[in-house]
C-alpha cells in the first residue's frame, strides 16, 4: 500500500483539514478579541506559533490513532483493511462545516460593525490604518491670549499619541500649515499620506474648560469617533482628558499600546495649572524663533519651574534656551545655567524624552560628543520618531567628521516631519560643509532655499541661506540675504556676516560699522570683537582700538575653550587674536592642536595661513593656503581678497596659486 493511500486510511486528511480551519478561526477571534481589550501584540503571536506547533502533533496523532464508533484506538490494534474514513467522515464534516459558517458570521460582522464603534475594526490591521494627523486645534474662547493654550493642549496630545508604537502621527510642523485651510479633509488626508485625522477646539471660560474632538475617515469624510469634555479647569483635569482621548484614538485605530505606553499616558507633568500656563506660554514664545520670543520663553519655563519646582519640562526647556542665548552671545554664565538646569530636569525625570535632547545637546556644546550621542540614542529608544532628537543627532554625527551617517538621519527627521525646517537647514548647512559629492553645493541651495520658502520670518534662515551663496561664490546674492535677514531681524550674525562682506571688498570703515554693531547685539561674543580688530587694521589711525579688539576678543575665546577643548574654531581663531598680540608661541601651539582635531578642515587651513603670515612665516602661509585651496576650491577666493596676503604678492607659489583661478 502506497503512502498516500495509508494517509488516506487512517483519516489524515480529514484531520488536518479540520485543524488548519479551526486554526485559521480561532486567530481571527483572537485578534478581535484582542484589539478590543488593547492587548500586546505578543499574545496573538504566541498563539500563532503555538497553533502552528500543534499542527505536525494533530497529524502525528491522526496516524497513531483511529476515532472508531467504539472510541479512540490505537491503529494496530484495529484489522488491516479496516478504514476510518467513514466513522470520522461526517463527525469532521460537521465540525468543518460549523467553522466555515462561524468564519462567515465573523467576517460580516468584522466589516459592518466597526464603522460606528471607536474599537471596531474599520481600519484593517497594519501601518496604513494606523496613521493619523491631528489638525490644529481651534481657539474657541475668542481670546488672543488663549491661543497659546489651544494649541499647547494640541502639541501635548501630539506628544501622547506620538508615543504609542503602534501608530504613526504626523508631527506637529507639518499639520501647523492647515490652521486656516480651506482643504477638505480627504485632500488633507492624501497629502499628508494619513488614513485618519483629528479635529478640534478648546474653549476656556473661567474656571471651565470644553475640548471637543472627533476622528474622521480621512477617505470619506466619515466620522468615526467624537467625544466632548466638560471639566473644572485645573491641571489633572487636562491630562486626563488628553490620556482620555489617546486611548479612544488608539482603540479606534486598533492600535495596542504597551504597559510602558500606558503609563506615559497616564502621567501627570504637573498639577499647578498656574505652572502649566506658563509651561505653554513658554513654547508659544519658542516657536516664533527670533531673539524677542527666545527671551519671553526663557521667563515663561523659570517662572514655570518657580511655581512648580518639580516640573521636569520646565527645567529642560530652560537647559535649551540658556544653550541659545550661549550660542547668540558667547556669554558662559549662560552654558553653567543650561547645565544647572538640565541636572535639575534630569533628577526629577531621567526618562523624559525631552531632558535627554537637551542634556545631548549640552554635551555638544562641552565637545563631548561620544556621551552627546549616548544620550540622544537614549531619547530615541524612548520616543524613536523623535525629529528633534534625530536632528540634534544629525548635528552630533557631523561634529564627529561622520557626515554620511548625519545625513542619513537628516533624511529620515525630513521623511518623518517634512514640515521641521530646523531639518532642512541643518542638512544644508552640512551639504555646504562637508559635501563629499559634485552636488553638494546645490544641495546645500536647495534645502537653504526650502528654509526660507518654510520660514520667510526667519532672519536665521536668510543668515545660512547668504553663507550658502557665499559658499558657492556667489556673492551679491549673498549680500542681498544677509540684507534680508537684517530686515527681518538684527542680529549679531547678520551684523557680523554683512561686515565680512564689506571687509573682503575693501570698505574696512563700513565693516568696522557692523561689527560695532554686532557687538551691541553681544557685547561677551569674541568673534565680534575679532572681526572689529581686523577691520580695525586697515583703517588708518586705529592700530591702538585693533590691539585693544584683539585683547578683549581673546579674553572672551578663552573661557570657551575651558567649556569645550573641542572646539576647533575658537581655537583657531583665539590662535589668530594671539598672534597680533605678539604671543607667537601660543598661537604656533594652538594652530597645530586645532588642525589636528579638525582633520585639516580648509577654514582651519586659513586661519594657520594668517597666523603664519603674521609671525613672518610667509613659505609656511602659502602652503597651508595651497592645502586649503586643493581641499576646496572656493577658498581661493580668500587667498585672493583677504588684506592681510597682500605681502605675498612676491611670492612665486602664491602668485601660481592665484594665477591657477585664471
Amino acid at each position: 500500500m502506497s503512502l498516500f493511500s495509508e494517509l488516506k486510511r487512517r483519516g489524515v486528511f480529514p484531520i488536518a483539514a479540520a485543524y488548519a480551519v479551526t486554526a485559521w478561526l480561532l486567530i481571527q477571534i483572537a485578534d478581535v478579541l484582542l484589539s478590543a481589550f488593547a492587548a500586546p501584540e505578543w499574545i496573538l503571536r504566541a498563539g500563532i506559533i503555538i497553533l502552528a506547533l500543534g499542527f505536525p502533533v494533530s497529524l502525528i496523532m491522526a496516524w497513531l490513532f483511529e476515532w472508531t464508533p467504539q472510541g479512540v484506538k490505537r491503529s494496530e490494534e484495529l484489522p488491516a483493511d479496516y478504514s476510518g474514513t467513514s466513522a470520522i467522515s461526517k463527525t469532521l464534516n460537521i465540525v468543518i462545516i460549523s467553522v466555515l459558517s462561524a468564519a462567515l458570521l465573523l467576517f460580516v460582522w468584522e466589516r459592518f460593525s466597526g464603522q460606528n464603534s471607536p474599537s471596531g475594526s474599520f481600519f484593517q490591521s497594519g501601518p496604513d490604518g494606523k496613521t493619523v494627523a491631528a489638525l490644529p486645534f481651534a481657539n474657541r474662547s475668542n481670546r488672543e491670549e488663549d491661543l497659546f493654550f489651544s494649541e499647547g493642549i494640541h502639541d501635548d496630545l501630539l506628544t501622547r499619541l506620538a508615543k504609542i508604537v503602534s501608530l504613526r502621527v504626523t508631527s506637529r510642523t507639518s499639520v501647523m500649515r492647515y490652521r486656516d485651510t480651506e482643504k477638505s479633509l480627504p485632500e488633507i488626508g492624501s497629502e499628508l499620506g494619513v488614513a485618519a485625522i483629528i479635529e478640534g477646539g478648546v474653549q476656556r471660560s473661567g474656571e471651565q474648560v470644553r475640548i471637543n474632538v472627533q476622528l474622521i475617515d480621512a477617505s470619506n469624510d466619515v466620522h468615526l469617533w467624537a467625544e466632548t469634555y466638560d471639566r473644572q479647569l485645573t491641571a489633572e483635569n487636562l491630562f486626563a482628558i488628553q490620556s482620555e482621548i489617546a486611548r479612544a484614538i488608539a482603540s479606534a485605530l486598533q492600535a495596542t499600546l504597551t504597559p510602558a505606553e500606558e503609563q506615559f499616558i497616564d502621567r501627570i507633568p504637573t498639577r499647578n495649572m498656574a505652572a502649566y500656563d506658563a509651561y505653554l506660554q513658554g513654547r508659544q514664545y519658542m516657536s516664533q524663533h527670533n531673539i524677542e520670543g527666545f527671551r519671553q520663553a526663557l521667563d515663561s519655563f523659570v517662572l514655570a519651574a518657580e511655581l512648580d519646582p518639580d516640573f521636569s519640562s520646565a527645567y529642560a526647556g530652560q537647559c535649551e534656551l540658556q544653550l541659545v542665548w550661549y550660542k547668540f552671545s558667547g556669554e558662559t554664565s549662560r552654558f553653567e545655567s543650561a547645565r544647572s538646569a538640565c541636572e535639575k530636569a534630569l533628577s526629577i525625570d531621567p526618562e523624559a524624552a525631552d531632558t535627554r535632547i537637551a542634556l545631548a545637546a549640552l554635551l555638544r556644546h562641552d565637545g563631548d560628543y561620544t556621551r552627546a550621542v549616548e544620550e540622544v540614542r537614549r531619547a530615541l529608544a524612548i520616543e524613536p520618531d523623535n525629529v528633534n532628537g534625530l536632528v540634534e543627532l544629525g548635528m552630533i554625527l557631523q561634529l564627529q567628521a561622520r557626515a554620511q551617517e548625519a545625513e542619513t538621519v537628516l533624511l529620515r527627521a525630513i521623511e518623518l516631519d517634512p514640515g521641521h525646517w530646523q531639518a532642512f537647514d541643518v542638512l544644508s548647512q552640512l551639504y555646504l560643509l562637508d559635501g563629499g559629492s559634485p552636488d553638494s553645493e546645490q544641495l546645500a541651495l536647495k534645502y537653504a532655499l526650502r528654509v526660507t520658502e518654510m520660514r520667510p520670518d526667519s532672519a536665521s534662515a536668510y543668515n545660512n541661506l547668504g553663507t550658502v551663496y557665499d559658499g558657492m561664490q556667489q556673492y551679491e546674492d549673498a549680500r542681498n540675504a544677509w540684507d534680508r535677514a537684517l530686515q527681518l531681524e538684527p542680529t549679531r550674525t547678520g551684523y557680523t556676516n554683512r561686515g565680512l562682506s564689506y571687509y573682503y571688498d575693501g570698505h574696512f570703515e563700513d565693516a568696522v560699522e557692523m561689527q560695532r554693531k554686532a557687538i551691541d547685539l553681544a557685547p561677551s561674543d569674541h568673534r565680534a570683537w575679532g572681526r572689529l580688530a581686523e577691520s580695525y587694521r586697515f583703517v588708518e589711525g586705529q592700530s591702538a582700538a585693533a590691539h585693544e579688539a584683539y585683547t578683549m576678543a581673546a579674553s572672551l575665546a578663552e573661557p570657551m575653550l575651558e567649556i569645550n577643548a573641542q572646539d576647533w574654531k575658537t581655537r583657531s581663531l583665539l590662535a589668530v587674536y594671539l598672534a597680533h598680540l605678539d604671543r607667537g608661541e601660543e598661537a604656533v601651539l594652538l594652530i597645530e592642536q586645532s588642525l589636528d582635531s579638525s582633520h585639516r578642515d580648509p577654514e582651519n587651513l586659513l586661519y594657520a595661513a594668517l597666523v603664519r603670515y603674521q609671525l613672518g612665516d610667509h613659505d609656511g602661509a602659502v602652503t597651508a593656503l595651497e592645502e586649503a585651496v586643493e581641499k576646496d576650491n572656493s577658498y581661493r577666493r580668500y587667498a585672493t581678497l583677504e588684506p592681510d596676503f597682500r605681502g605675498l604678492q612676491e611670492n612665486q607659489r602664491y602668485r601660481q596659486l592665484l594665477s591657477d583661478s585664471q
